[in-house]
Order: C-alpha cells, then sequence, then structure tokens
C-alpha cells in the first residue's frame, strides 16, 4: 500500500505569529516611553500620581513611573530673571513694559525693573502645588508686587532723584524687600535691579537744555577763571619787575655815593660788608686822633 504524500502549508500561521509578535514588541515599546521619565539638569521633577502631588522630588536622570497613573512636572531650580522694560526687545512682554510712576514733582517716569530669583530645589513640590507653573508666580505675584511696590515708594522722589545711582539703588532694595516679604520661603529673591530711568520726551528736552546751560556758565566759569588768573600772573610779574628795577636803582645810587665817597673822604667797611661813608671832617678828625694816641706813645716809652 502506498503512502499519500500530504502537503501542509504552515505560512499562515507563522504569518500570524509574527504580526502578534511585532504588535506586542511596540507596545512593549509604547509601554516603556510611557514608563520612563526624563529629569534634565538644572530641573527637578515633581511625581504626581492621578493629578495630585505625592510630595516625591525627582533629580535629574530618568525615573520610571505607572503610565497612565504617574506623571512628572518639571519645575526650574536654576536663577531666572524677570524684566519689565521700556525696550520691547528686553523685556519679558512683547510691549513696551516699564513700569509707570509719578514722581514727587509730578513727572510721568518709567523705570527698567530686572528681578532675578530662584526656586529652592526641596521646595520645588510646594511651588508647583502653589503657582503649578513658573509663570503662574511671575504673572500673580511677582509682577503686580513690583508695580505696586514702584507706585507707592517711587513717589516719593523727585525725578532727578530718582535717576540717580543713589535713588536707583534705593528704589532696587525696597522692590527686594517687598518681594521676600510677599514671596514664600520656597523662593529667594536674590537681587533687584533698576537699570534705568525713562522720562517723558518734553521732560528730557527740559533736561537737556539745563545740562547745556550749565556747561556753558562752566565754561564762563573756567574761562573768567582763567582770565583772573593771567591778570594775577601779569601783575604778579609786573610787581617783581618794578622790584628789580628798585633794587638796581638802589644799587646804581649807592655806587655813585661810594664814587663821590672815594672823591671826598675815605670809605670804611664793616665786618658785614656794608660800606660805612665818612666825610672828609670826620676822617680829619679821625686821623688826629690816631697821631696824638701814637705820640703820646712815644713818650710813655
Amino acid at each position: 500500500m502506498s503512502r499519500i504524500p500530504i502537503d501542509i502549508d504552515l505560512s499562515p500561521k507563522l504569518t500570524s505569529a509574527s504580526i502578534v509578535l511585532v504588535v506586542a514588541m511596540l507596545l512593549l515599546g509604547v509601554v516603556f516611553l510611557f514608563s520612563v521619565a526624563t529629569v534634565d539638569e538644572g530641573d527637578r521633577g515633581v511625581l504626581k500620581e492621578q493629578g495630585a502631588v505625592t510630595g516625591e522630588i525627582m533629580e535629574p536622570g530618568w525615573h520610571v513611573v505607572l503610565p497612565l497613573v504617574q506623571s512628572v512636572e518639571h519645575v526650574e531650580v536654576r536663577p531666572r530673571t524677570y524684566t519689565m522694560s521700556g525696550d520691547v526687545f528686553e523685556g519679558d512682554v512683547d510691549e513696551e513694559d516699564a513700569v509707570a510712576f509719578r514722581s514727587a514733582d509730578q513727572q510721568q517716569v518709567g523705570a527698567d525693573i530686572t528681578v532675578r530669583y530662584r526656586v529652592v530645589e526641596d521646595g520645588v513640590d510646594t511651588f508647583h502645588s502653589d503657582w503649578n507653573t513658573i509663570s503662574q508666580y511671575e504673572n500673580r505675584l511677582l509682577r503686580p508686587e513690583t508695580i505696586d511696590t514702584v507706585a507707592r515708594e517711587a513717589s516719593a522722589l523727585n525725578a532727578t532723584e530718582a535717576n540717580s545711582d543713589e535713588g536707583r539703588e534705593l528704589l532696587s532694595e525696597i522692590i527686594a524687600e517687598s518681594l521676600r516679604e510677599q514671596s514664600p520661603n520656597y523662593l529667594v529673591i536674590e537681587s533687584v535691579q533698576v537699570r534705568d530711568i525713562i522720562f517723558a520726551p518734553s521732560y528730557e528736552d527740559a533736561l537737556e537744555d539745563v545740562e547745556i546751560a550749565q556747561q556753558e556758565a562752566e565754561a564762563e566759569r573756567t574761562r573768567a577763571q582763567g582770565e583772573a588768573d593771567a591778570e594775577r600772573i601779569r601783575a604778579e610779574g609786573e610787581a617783581d619787575a618794578l622790584r628789580e628795577v628798585q633794587d638796581a636803582i638802589e644799587q646804581e645810587n649807592l655806587a655813585l655815593e661810594q664814587i663821590r665817597a672815594y672823591d671826598e673822604g675815605t670809605v670804611y667797611v664793616t665786618d658785614g660788608g656794608t660800606p660805612v661813608i665818612l666825610s672828609p671832617d670826620q676822617n680829619a678828625g679821625s686821623t688826629q686822633n690816631e697821631d696824638d694816641e701814637i705820640t703820646a706813645n712815644s713818650t710813655n716809652d
């Protein structure tokens, strides 16, 4: 009895198994992607479970979470800056954003201000619970508190006082202190800088006119002082020249007296070098006295 060969085609079964395997691998890949959370350097991760903050803070690196149950919110802990500026290219708002206030001398003034702050690493979970995002804190507390503080405190300064180094430094310290008092302890206000004070165009023109007038007055004072110094130097030079002429005349008169003395009598010079002029009579008397002394000495001998 002969055997009848049986030809069984297994290709459909292999094809189905391959499809199932591929699908399973894809599902595993998707699950893996949703199970791994990456926290970048400079950030901290806040673990949430079914939308609620668990209190667990994740360091930078890879972390495994339960897909569809757990999620990770990222909070930056590096120092950040928030700038309000009249220059649309410098501020955090895409428009002129200088903090406006009215000075004590009733001038409309704007201030360019930069606040530097950071979130404390072990407080990122509470920060996220309270503010959700960085921008929420900036828009709900940092920005309005800065504007209110400037409007309240800067109004005590004149426009020129606010624009001085001392005025900007004082205003910066006041804003920083106010923000520190209002911000929670998981937020650190590192510094506040009032970078510039912006005046209305009419006031800037008036300041420029005053500055020009001051410069012209200073130039006039410098010119007048120079002329006065030149006049003083000229007067001192004339006085010195006059004294030299007088000294020369006195020396010439003395020389004439000496010549006359040589003609009329004898000139004696003292130890100090000052010549003493004796008249002929005085000279004769002095010579007679010397002769008498010589005769007396001879008699005694």
